[in-house]
């Protein structure tokens, strides 16, 4: 009995041990999972971020195309577009 309980004692003295170091990274930096998603993620780029009409005629009906392409390797979602 008293062998189980130094056993016992000894595995929750590892996990303590354990539990405060913050469990060392299984992953080193270029393998990890986050850096795996990070090459995979979509990302956008536009030709142009900005257009200025310039002057015109009040109430003038205008109209601007903002061209884009996805250049990451990640399918790209285009959600809750607003006008700035």
């Amino acid at each position: 009995m008293n062998l189980l309980k130094n056993i016992g004692k000894t595995v929750l003295a590892a996990l303590l041990v354990l539990c405060i170091s913050g469990f060392p990274p299984v992953y080193s930096a270029d393998k990890s999972p986050a850096a795996d998603t990070a090459k995979k993620a979509p990302k956008i780029q536009f030709d142009e971020k900005q257009h200025d009409f310039g002057k015109h005629p009040q109430n003038a009906k205008l109209k601007h195309t903002f061209t884009f392409k996805n250049t990451g390797e990640d399918t790209l979602f285009i959600e809750k577009v607003k006008a700035g």
